[in-house]
């Protein structure tokens, strides 16, 4: 507690165990000044945002009253023990006490990382949106853009609050606002954080790994901050969008400020008193098939009603996330963090979110080539892109305690919660089936819970809101499993996660299993059946889904290839883009890089090229229902029937590839698909973007072959999963 904390309950107990002393001669006038230093303390504390001091305020009025009405009778009879109006006095004094207590005032736990933290504000603003949200039709999209990042020598300076003054009075007071209670949040401008303001950089650091943040809808850029200063010290470069206008207010770096969007209170209070049926199967239907169909209407009718979360902030954020990513690649920012942004790595990044934030970061992943690995905690999927789709990056999701939601939602103590996201980030036929795909449980707390929150209020006001969990297990779970993912995913580091984290959580966390989606679906559709095969490059693995039952004959002579051994040492030899005038993004590979080069014969030594298979009737992808669509796997071909050995991946949706696509001198046939990228996409990418002027024989393909082919080490089915 403040020191005023314990000046105003040492006033008030002075003054209650003075109301009890009838026999001291002073009592009156001791409980009288007494009450009113608390008075006094109680008031400064209010007025400096220690709003739960009211309490002691009120206590002490009651008391200074009681002494002046008092002294008017004291002279008149004698003074009996006070049994009735002490003991309600001291009931009083232990609830004011207990405001204070209950809401605490602590600093956050110290970062286990070497380094300190420096922390500072900047602004971007975005001239070519202008008018998004509540902004005027001129004004252009301004953020707050804050980073926390590893820092130099601090000595001599002071750890920033957790709201400064301006912040308390604004972005504080809106926040609590949403609640229904401006003052709320007010009081955590007096907890301290471990950052430190306009800290120097760490001499010497450069390529520094680099996350990007989201925070959850109407809340504030800290609202992480124990993660977030985690992975600074650690070294890592964190830089939190505040999204102006769908957050509390922005307190701009030159004093300005952006209020709350007036219209953000309907919207939560819609949010907070109305769910349709279909929400509710949503979170709580018995069944697969409930789920998946109250999802899916659920978002179809906020579209449709133009509800604005999904209709709207998933666009904005999303914009504002790559903007500011955008901005940063560039070097275009304030001077005074250009050399904290040219010390990190922002060509592949981490990528993550609390809440809504965490929805915009399934959906940036899905977009955005950059993110190597994506964090969502507690987030739904109001994007909707990573619905029955596979996010191209690693990806971690983190449920608050479903069964608390359930029983919220349900109205049913008892009942047991789904993931909200069962059907997002993986494809429902191979779902639970990838090892960089991670969803886990943490059992006793809430939504509110995921974040620092816990950390101000003690048990047992905190559980409603936040969760019976102990506040320093949740900061250390959301602390470990963040920065051992990132670890293990952004850094390369082989540090075995997540079975560590378990290990140290067993009591509170628990892997949430999604495999049960793909046994129901495979159950439905048999069709989509899947084998599972694995690249090893040069540059990283890919694992591929392959449908035997969809595509039976390409399925085959690809597994031929790979059982033979024959795909071992071969290589990705050519690549493709459109901003290289090519109508078509792929990344073609095989075993024939060798007469793709200057000396070879061109498509006659392409068609003759000798392999130990025959070539394999041509499947259409109207009859297989695979589109040559970003992720999926292709046969090359010549003429339709004359495709073997070599084949590609699609790393745009190429349409023009399909069945019945006769224009720009198509033959109509289309390339047959057969296979879908499980986990590995941005390995593709990074082929792709590899330098493709080798010399070659074939006009058609010149500017399309590496110059240095990426050779695949070894090719191998992965053992069948039961199901």
């Amino acid at each position: 507690m403040l020191t005023i904390d314990w000046l105003l309950c040492a006033a008030l107990a002075v003054a209650v165990g003075a109301w009890w002393m009838t026999g001291l001669e002073a009592r009156r006038r001791i409980v009288a000044l007494a009450s009113l230093v608390a008075l006094v303390t109680g008031v400064v504390a209010v007025l400096d945002h220690r709003w739960q001091a009211a309490g002691g305020v009120a206590v002490a009025v009651l008391l200074l009253v009681s002494a002046l009405a008092g002294k008017l009778r004291e002279d008149r009879k004698p003074l009996r023990v006070p049994y009735v109006s002490g003991a309600l006095f001291a009931l009083l004094g232990v609830v004011a006490f207990g405001l204070l207590y209950v809401f605490v005032i602590t600093g956050l736990p110290a970062p286990s990382g070497e380094h300190p933290v420096g922390v500072r504000d900047f602004e971007l603003s975005d001239e070519s949106r202008k008018g998004v949200l509540a902004a005027g039709d001129d004004e252009p999209r301004r953020l707050l853009v804050r980073v926390w990042y590893p820092a130099g020598d601090v000595a001599g300076l002071s750890p920033r609050p957790y709201f400064n003054e301006i912040e308390a009075e604004t972005t504080a007071s809106g926040l609590g606002s949403v609640m229904g209670m401006p003052f709320f949040f007010q009081y955590l401008k007096h907890s301290a954080t471990n950052s430190y303001e306009n800290a120097p950089l760490l001499d010497g650091a450069a390529s520094q790994p680099v996350v990007i943040y989201s925070h959850g809808y109407t809340s504030f850029p800290g609202q992480n901050t124990a993660l977030l200063e985690e992975l600074a010290s650690h070294g890592y470069i964190v830089f939190s969008v505040q999204h102006t206008y769908d957050s509390s207010p922005v307190v701009f770096p030159n004093g300005d400020v952006a209020g709350l969007d007036p219209a953000l209170f309907a919207e939560m209070e819609k949010l907070a008193t109305e769910m349709s049926e279909d929400q509710r199967l949503s979170f709580v239907g018995a069944t697969f098939d409930e789920r998946r169909r109250g999802t899916r209407a659920s978002y179809e009718r906020s579209m449709r009603d133009g509800q604005r979360i999904p209709s709207v902030s998933a666009a904005v954020w999303r914009a504002d996330r790559i903007f500011v990513h955008d901005r940063l690649e560039a070097g275009e920012v304030p001077g005074e963090v250009v050399d904290i942004v040219a010390a990190g790595d922002l060509g592949s990044v981490g990528e993550i979110g609390m809440s809504f934030g965490g929805s915009t970061t399934g959906g940036v992943c899905m977009v955005d080539p950059r993110c190597a690995a994506g964090v969502n905690l507690d987030g739904g999927d109001y994007d909707f892109q990573p619905f029955n789709r596979n996010v191209p990056a690693p990806f971690l999701m983190v449920y608050s305690d479903l069964d608390e939601l359930a029983a919220v939602v349900s109205g049913d103590p008892d009942a047991t919660g789904h993931g909200f996201n069962d059907f997002s980030y993986e494809r429902h036929e191979t779902a639970g089936l990838r090892s960089d795909v991670h969803r886990l449980m943490v059992d006793g707390v809430t939504h509110l819970g995921v974040s620092d929150f816990s950390l101000f209020m003690r048990m047992p006001w905190r559980r409603p809101l936040f969760g019976s969990i102990d506040a320093g297990a949740i900061i250390g779970i959301q602390n470990d499993f963040v920065r051992g993912f990132f670890d293990r995913h952004l850094r390369g580091i082989d540090n075995g996660f997540p079975a560590g984290e378990y290990a140290r959580y067993s009591g509170d966390v628990r892997p949430y299993r999604n495999d049960g989606l793909r046994e129901w679906w495979l159950a439905a559709n048999p069709v989509d059946r899947t084998v599972q095969v694995v690249l090893e490059t040069s540059l990283g693995e890919l694992e591929v889904a392959l449908y035997p039952e969809r595509a039976p004959l390409s399925t085959a002579q690809f597994l031929a290839h790979v059982d033979a051994g024959h795909y071992d040492g071969a290589s990705f030899y050519r690549a493709t883009r459109r901003s290289r005038g090519s109508s078509i993004e792929v990344v073609q590979g095989g075993l024939l890089a060798h007469v793709m080069g200057a000396d070879s014969e061109g498509l006659e030594a392409y068609s003759e090229a000798e392999s130990a298979f025959p070539p394999v009737a041509h499947e259409t992808t109207d009859r297989t229902g695979i589109p040559n669509e970003r992720g999926s796997i292709a046969f090359a071909r010549l003429d339709p029937g004359t495709a073997n050995s070599e084949f590609f991946f699609n790393v745009q949706d190429n349409p023009v590839l399909d069945t019945g696509y006769t224009a720009e001198g198509r033959d109509g046939h289309g390339y047959a698909t057969f296979g879908r990228v499980l986990r590995g996409m941005r390995v593709l990418e990074r082929i792709q973007r590899l330098p493709s002027d080798a010399p070659t024989a074939m006009e058609m393909l010149q500017g399309q072959i590496l110059e240095e082919p990426v050779v695949i080490r070894r090719a191998y089915r992965v053992a069948a999963a039961e199901g």
